[in-house]
């Protein structure tokens, strides 16, 4: 009994070694089954690493199961619209009306602002910076390594900064309590705190926040209730159910305001990263969709690996029969003939993930570059089990069928040299032939219908002319002589047209329920997108008007006129609008111009109604868009830089193109149609690789019966082409399974745009051609080379 585990030890190293000699003896199907499992692995790795990144988004907040995001749902024109963006009254009205709720506080987040100048002595820097209520570091916890968090944000001149911004603006972290940082050159500020930076996984990433109170005093918007923009956040009790909490607060802002069309309630803000498809109002798309995706993706390309695995161990069993009886003969037994080539399976699964991980540590910062993620590969136990895992699961999967296939072959037919076959095992590596061809095609269908939609959001015309626009925020002395700092822009050599505006031009910037026009619903609400703007923002833009005019100084004052866009004069229901008079704010306008519709959210969503009032000197969110001539970029931007150092010492000149502000409203499409290209070509990669394995071992089994037929007159087509028939025929099959899935599939990711493409016949037309021609040429090789064999070769080696 003493060597029971010895021998169990050292029968296992026996199997072992015999792996290692069967993997050397036949280096082909070993470095075919290997770069098609490394590959594969791979793949799944880098995507699980994407996952859990992404899955790990706000979940690091000891209590983030009791955090909550107060989300507005309004009803408008028989639609119903959701956004995270309310009045900076609701957290407050909450947390008196709901006794289950602990803190809530408003948040004006860094999106809206541009970066802001702070300085500390002698230095000037750029940062970003937030508004918070007074009880937002008692809701999220980020470590305060100064100040308290309930008591940091009372002062309204109290300024809480990051570690990092502490050691650029004071080159330490400590006794910096008191200490004053000036803001715009402007107000000084006294900190009350210093917090860890926020980790990358965190959704809010900022350097400083300031008092909300003090944020009411400049911009006293932020708490009304036609007023919409500011985000609210909730900290519930213990044991608070919230869809009982839900059910309370639904109708608080009706009963405040009288507004019926509007209703908050509450998401888990841990959630809100991934499930909800607004970002500061501006429909994104649910992430979690592509996490889902991708999730599919890492499993069918791991499955294809294993398959690949599968078929090429079954198709060389003519190669191993010989081997099979003679074990048999001696007395091997079936589980000993099953383990043998299980540990094949399991050895070569485990040099496919040490290959694996190396190659995924080598694409790691090219992968994090491509994502824009921070993801780094940490050799834990976390990790380290999943590999595991991945080598136990796919070696005994791959394995699994070869091992029971090979292990059943009676022996003195198997000495004779007939291979057993059966119509169960054809169709079953036939049907893995196809399962693998269905997920290949759905993949090149789905990638082809990403990239042209990719491609349309990215060419479509968004009404306005968005390239050669230089973008600017106004700050600092600049805010008091923005007319005059335009008229001389204007007459810099290369400046085209110039103007500023309170909108950003790329996503909501401000909103208004506040606009009054005969015959509205007084019940009911409507949202408008507001543009403060200075003359010339119409034709600076490249706007086009629909009817009447735009602002005019040769009409004398207009600061009571209005512009609104075709979609509000829909939504007010207006005939012959021009002239008609409407109210915004309470003030009486009148309407002098129609705008042609334009886009100033992502495609994800439809034109909304907007309007158009004149901004002068002085307002706090000013945005300059200065529109140069082509070829004379650079040269045109130093002399603006020259004209704003001189209107605004002190103050950094920071650009950027508005085009380029507009691309990245879709940087995560990018993103997702760039990496689903890559792993699908990978994934056909891989398919390739086994069906030019097998092709090999069908052509290598066939040999007889090829030389005969070359011996009978076929000519060598006519035998490649049998050989490869069988091949194409079940790869059509595949095809015409994939594209009712793959059709299904997109159709559900494109209702997440407003505007989309039609999938049209074409994409399926040419991920079929697609298909065909790889298999063409991965099969045709093997084809030709089998039909060129010398028949008299073939025949003697029978």
């Amino acid at each position: 009994m003493s060597n029971g585990p010895k021998t169990h030890h050292t029968m296992l190293k026996n199997y072992f070694r015999i792996a290692w000699r069967t993997l050397l003896k036949d280096r082909q199907f070993s470095l075919l089954n290997i770069v098609g499992l490394s590959s594969g692995i791979c793949c799944a790795l880098l995507i699980w690493l994407w996952v859990t990144d992404e899955l790990s988004v706000d979940k690091f907040f000891p209590n983030e199961n009791r955090i909550y995001e107060v989300m507005e749902t309004n009803r408008a024109n028989g639609q119903q619209q959701t956004s995270d963006e309310s009045s900076g009254l609701v957290s407050e009205l909450i947390l008196t009306q709901a006794p289950e709720v602990e803190y809530a506080a408003p948040l004006a987040p860094p999106s809206w602002w541009p970066k802001y100048t702070l300085s500390a002595g002698d230095k000037n820097l750029k940062a970003n910076g937030q508004y918070a209520g007074k009880d937002y570091f008692n809701i999220f916890s980020f470590p305060l390594l100064e100040g308290k968090k309930g008591e940091v944000l009372k002062d309204k001149y109290s300024i809480v900064i990051s570690d990092a911004l502490a050691m650029r603006l004071f080159n330490r972290t400590d006794n910096l309590i008191g200490q004053p940082v000036r803001f715009e050159q402007q107000q000084n500020f006294f900190v009350s705190g210093v917090f860890k930076n926020p980790p990358h996984n965190s959704s809010q990433q900022f350097d400083f926040v300031l008092s909300f109170e003090y944020l009411y005093d400049q911009q006293n918007w932020v708490k009304s209730w036609n007023g919409t923009g500011p985000h609210n956040f909730i900290l519930v009790k213990e044991g608070t159910d919230i869809n009982v909490l839900n059910k309370k607060i639904a109708g608080l802002i009706t009963k405040a305001s009288g507004d019926t069309s509007r209703s908050p309630f509450a998401a888990k803000f841990s959630d809100v990263y991934l499930q909800n498809t607004f970002n500061h109002g501006v429909s994104t798309g649910s992430k979690i969709v592509y996490v889902r995706l991708f999730s599919l993706i890492a499993i069918f390309i791991l499955v294809i690996a294993c398959i690949n695995f599968m078929n090429l161990s079954t198709a060389k069993a003519a190669r191993r029969m010989k081997e099979v009886g003679i074990k048999k003969v001696v007395g091997a037994r079936r589980p000993q003939l099953i383990v043998q080539f299980l540990s094949e399976s399991v050895l070569m699964t485990l040099i496919a993930t040490i290959l694996a991980l190396a190659i995924a540590m080598l694409l790691l910062p090219s992968f994090n570059n491509l994502t824009g993620k921070q993801i780094a590969i940490h050799l834990d136990f976390k990790l380290l089990s999943i590999l595991l895992g991945i080598i136990v699961t796919t070696g005994i999967i791959a394995g699994s069928y070869p091992a029971l296939y090979l292990s059943k072959f009676n022996p003195l037919i198997v000495l004779k040299g007939k291979l057993p076959s059966s119509f169960t095992e054809l169709l079953s590596r036939k049907g893995l032939v196809i399962f693998q061809y269905t997920l290949s095609a759905i993949l090149i269908v789905s990638v082809l219908v990403i990239y042209r939609q990719v491609r349309f959001i990215q060419s479509t015309d968004p009404g306005y002319t968005k390239e050669n626009i230089v973008k600017f925020e106004g700050e600092g002395k600049l805010l008091q002589s923005q007319t005059s700092f335009v008229d001389a822009v204007k007459r810099i050599p290369g400046v085209v047209n110039a103007s500023f505006t309170s909108h950003n031009m790329t996503g909501r910037s401000f909103g208004t329920y506040g606009v009054n026009w005969e015959g509205r619903d007084p019940k009911g609400a409507i949202y408008f997108e507001g543009f403060f703007c200075s003359y010339d923002f119409i034709e600076t833009m490249g706007m086009h008007m629909a009817a009447g005019r735009s602002f005019s100084k040769s009409y004398g004052a207009d600061s009571n006129k209005i512009l609104v866009n075709e979609t509000a004069v829909a939504a007010m229901h207006l005939k012959n609008p021009v002239g008609k008079n409407i109210s915004a704010f309470g003030t009486p306008l009148q309407i002098v111009g129609i705008v042609k519709d334009f886009h100033y959210e992502s495609l994800h969503e439809a034109v909304k109604p907007a309007f158009f009032l004149l901004q002068g000197d002085g307002n706090y969110w000013t945005k300059f868009m200065i529109r140069i001539k082509p070829g004379q970029q650079q040269a045109t931007i130093d002399r603006i830089h020259d004209l704003y150092t001189a209107y605004n010492p002190g103050f950094p000149f920071t650009y950027r193109f508005l085009d380029d502000d507009y691309q990245k409203q879709y940087e995560t499409e990018v993103r997702v149609a760039t990496l689903a290209k890559y792993f699908s070509v990978l994934a056909i990669l891989i398919s390739c690789l086994g069906l030019f394995g097998l092709a090999a071992f069908t052509a290598q089994r066939r040999r007889k019966e090829i030389g005969i037929r070359k011996v009978v007159g076929a000519s060598v087509g006519r035998i490649a082409m049998m050989l490869s028939t069988e091949f194409l025929r079940l790869v059509l099959i595949a095809i015409l399974i994939a594209f009712p899935v793959s059709w299904w599939a997109m159709h559900q990711w494109l209702q997440g745009f407003a505007y989309r493409i039609d999938v049209g016949a074409g994409v399926f037309l040419l991920a079929a051609i697609s298909v065909m021609l790889l298999t063409l040429l991965t099969i045709g090789f093997q084809a030709i080379r089998a039909a060129l064999v010398n028949p008299v070769k073939s025949l003697r080696s029978e």
